[in-house]
């Protein structure tokens, strides 16, 4: 996990290695200040800084999450392989001063989980477990066991797609004249995948929900309707194209990989594209005669709900796609975002009575934490006072 404040007025800084140690050994232990997070932030930032940083959290995690009666001994058998590995690289800590640090995390990560048990311990925050379902045409709800096999059959009894855990995969057999629509939901705290008819695959964000042809067969065009997000792995077809409905914003491929974000808090739908070209497009009411807005790779296209106006820049697409491996990375974001994301992938709610701390703006990336971690680390960073009632967060 990484967190801290974004302060634009911080310059660059280059420090001793021993206040670099200083800094990381308080920042593991969730004891650094807002000042000591702006100044650890600046030296991540140095080239080279961050594969070091990255370091110290991965095996402090793996420490962490072995304090449930830790082999003390097993761990330290691992730093010394890790050591040993290492000895042929130059990286800026000696390796008799990592071997210390790494004990003195040992202590700290034992310490944290115990201090966070005794002040939580009492009053734990257990995120709902909703199900992932599907709504077929006839308007039957089945629901999806992320775990579970299961056939799925439209009116007639022919088979129109098969699940396999976390995916489901269209057949693309077509039955009737008519275009049959599917509409998935996954809840938040859920994650899940569809391959539709085309073998166009599409990975489903928590909170989302998408509405589908179960075939294409017939069709001038490949459409689905999206609220919440996804990324798409759009087959090739170019007698096809491949549209995807947000709202009032079209955005038309042939094949290609990219990433829509269309939640109904949101005042912006954002596209950002991967690999390939797609095309943007106002529809209904905000159309008129407005020109389609064309995306390169590595850019991003912003309609915003409230000025109606689409706006592209160039984007690490990294930061957006990474919700793929389990992981939620702001840069430069306010807490309120920060604050709806996490409701959507722990399922939890979370209430916010912070003016202040609902605009101050974040860097952060969150991976393995549990919610509990994550408003712990909040809670030292920023000093936020806040409780849990009837499974819900609330800050004050």
């Amino acid at each position: 996990m990484k967190f801290c404040f974004v302060n634009t007025n911080v310059n660059s800084i280059r420090m001793e290695r021993s206040e670099v140690e200083k800094l990381i050994l308080k920042y593991l232990s969730n004891n650094a200040t807002a000042q000591e997070l702006d100044e650890l932030s600046e030296w991540i930032l140095i080239d080279g800084n961050e594969e070091l940083f990255e370091e110290y959290v991965q095996l402090h995690l793996k420490i962490l999450t072995g304090m449930n009666g830790p082999d003390t001994d097993e761990i330290k058998k691992n730093v010394l392989k890790k050591i040993n590995r290492d000895r042929s690289r130059q990286i800026f800590v000696q390796t008799m001063k990592y071997a210390a640090l790494v004990l003195m995390l040992i202590g700290f990560g034992y310490y944290y989980q115990q201090d966070s048990v005794e002040k939580n311990g009492c009053i734990p925050l257990k995120p709902k477990d909703d199900i992932v379902s599907i709504m077929l045409d006839n308007g039957k709800v089945v629901t999806l066991n992320l775990q579970g096999n299961k056939e799925l059959r439209d009116s007639e009894g022919s088979l129109i797609a098969v699940q396999n855990n976390g995916t489901l995969r269209y057949t693309g057999h077509k039955t009737t004249s008519k275009i049959s629509y599917n509409t998935l939901n996954v809840p938040y705290g859920k994650r899940f995948d569809v391959v539709l008819a085309d073998d166009t695959h599409i990975f489903l964000n928590s909170g989302t929900s998408l509405r589908f042809p179960v075939s294409f067969k017939d069709a001038d065009e490949r459409r689905v309707h999206l609220m919440g997000e996804a990324f798409f792995d759009v087959a090739k077809d170019e007698i096809h194209p491949f549209v995807v409905s947000a709202d009032e914003m079209d955005i038309a491929v042939l094949g290609t990989q990219f990433n829509v974000s269309h939640y109904p808090e949101d005042n912006s739908i954002n596209t950002v594209l991967v690999e390939g070209a797609v095309a943007l497009h106002l529809n209904g009411k905000n159309k008129q005669d407005s020109e389609p807005t064309m995306l390169k790779p590595g850019s991003k296209g912003e309609w915003c709900v409230e000025c109606s106006e689409i706006s592209v820049e160039n984007v690490d697409t990294s930061l957006y796609t990474a919700w793929l491996e389990g992981k939620l990375v702001f840069r430069n974001k306010p807490f309120k975002q920060i604050r709806e994301a996490l409701q959507r992938k722990y399922n939890v709610s979370i209430t916010n009575a912070n003016s202040l701390l609902e605009e101050q703006l974040f860097d952060a990336t969150f991976d393995i934490e549990t919610i509990g971690q994550v408003l712990e680390s909040f809670n030292k960073s920023f000093e936020i006072d806040y409780k849990i009632e009837n499974n819900k967060v609330i800050i004050m």
